[in-house]
């Protein structure tokens, strides 16, 4: 069974004078273990679909299940839980506590789970070691790099062990160095834990250490392609990809993996 499954997924805003359709149709499966990206224009439906995926906004038509459970029909606390137990969000602005340590915001999620505190302890360290962060465990977050902050955020997401980690533009705010180690982490994660996730982004270099990557334009999904054994050919892929779709200059970068 697929960890995530879409199925004819449509979404419409409908405004006072004109509706819009922010996805049409959309379909795919990501099975366990895998690392997909999304790609496309501006407006072309990557945010929405992610938000849909994470129970953030509802579908028009269409449906979604996780491990094969629908979370549309779900009442509200059980949303709630569902959300909080089976999923792991990272955002591109971190969202991470400044008036907390590093520590403190990774367990956050576990204490809500009521957890031991020693449990939570072993959890985060071993996270941190891993992450690269075990240094700045008692630091607080607004003393830290935007690098750190993202590998925090990361650890945070993963603590409670979700089955689909979501990530929204990872790497928009950090330097070129920054992006590569949060990226590498991403793969590391990835690799070592067969944790399954799917990454709305701009960058092709990021998008070069998925094992695929799903293109969308105007709400549907346009192509799709895999990375196989050379990530240099992937990247150069992307890049005629989004080439293609129109993407402006900017997410087209100099630098090659």
């Amino acid at each position: 069974m697929p960890v995530l499954e879409v199925n004819g997924l449509s979404k419409i805003y409908e405004g006072k004078k004109i509706s819009t359709r922010a996805l049409d149709h959309v379909s795919f499966k990501i099975e366990t273990g895998q690392f997909v990206g999304i790609m496309g224009p501006s407006g072309s439906g990557k945010t929405t679909l992610l938000n849909v995926i994470a129970t953030i906004d509802e579908p028009t038509s269409g449906t979604l299940t996780l491990n094969g459970l629908d979370p549309q029909k779900l009442n509200k606390d059980e949303t709630a839980l569902f959300r909080r137990r089976q999923l792991g969000f990272i955002f591109q602005r971190f969202n991470l506590l400044d008036t907390l340590t590093v520590e403190e915001n990774i367990v956050l999620p576990l204490t809500l789970e009521g957890l031991p505190i020693h449990e939570m302890k072993s959890r985060a360290q071993s996270l941190a070691a891993r992450l690269g962060i075990e240094s700045i465990m008692k630091q607080y977050a607004g003393e830290i790099s935007g690098g750190q902050m993202q590998r925090t955020a990361i650890a945070r997401a993963l603590i409670h062990k979700p089955s689909l980690l979501l990530a929204d533009e990872p790497t928009g705010n950090l330097d070129s160095r920054s992006s590569r180690e949060v990226m590498e982490a991403f793969e590391l994660i990835n690799r070592e834990d067969k944790t399954t996730i799917l990454m709305v982004t701009h960058d092709a270099i990021a998008a070069s250490y998925c094992h695929r990557v799903l293109f969308i334009k105007d709400g549907r999904i346009y192509n799709e392609i895999y990375r196989g054994d050379n990530r240099q050919v992937f990247f150069q892929k992307i890049i005629d990809m989004m080439s293609l779709l129109g993407g402006e200059s900017h997410h087209f970068p100099t630098v090659r993996p």
